[in-house]
């Protein structure tokens, strides 16, 4: 893993927490993340030999509803805007 791969997932991991979503480091080096229902979503090691890994735990998070536009910080809500008649 890169140093760009692993800052990104740190800033990943603090946007989970924000989120109020639970990370841990596990007893075998793995990172475990809990939704904030309590789930066990996915378990990622801290040092991933695989160049996708980080993109693969993006999938797996997108998946479980976590969304994240990439620069540490959750979108913003645009409200629905009803068309108005002229």
């Amino acid at each position: 893993m890169s140093s760009r791969d692993g800052s990104a997932r740190l800033r990943l991991f603090k946007a989970l927490r924000r989120a109020r979503w639970r990370v841990e480091m596990g007893k075998s080096g793995h990172w475990k993340i809990w939704n904030p229902r309590g789930l066990l979503i996915t378990t990622t090691p801290s040092s991933a030999s695989d160049t996708n890994s980080l993109n693969a735990l993006r999938r797996d998070l997108r998946k479980a509803g976590f969304q994240h536009n990439g620069r540490g910080q959750q979108p913003r809500k645009i409200p629905n805007q009803r068309n108005q008649p002229c």
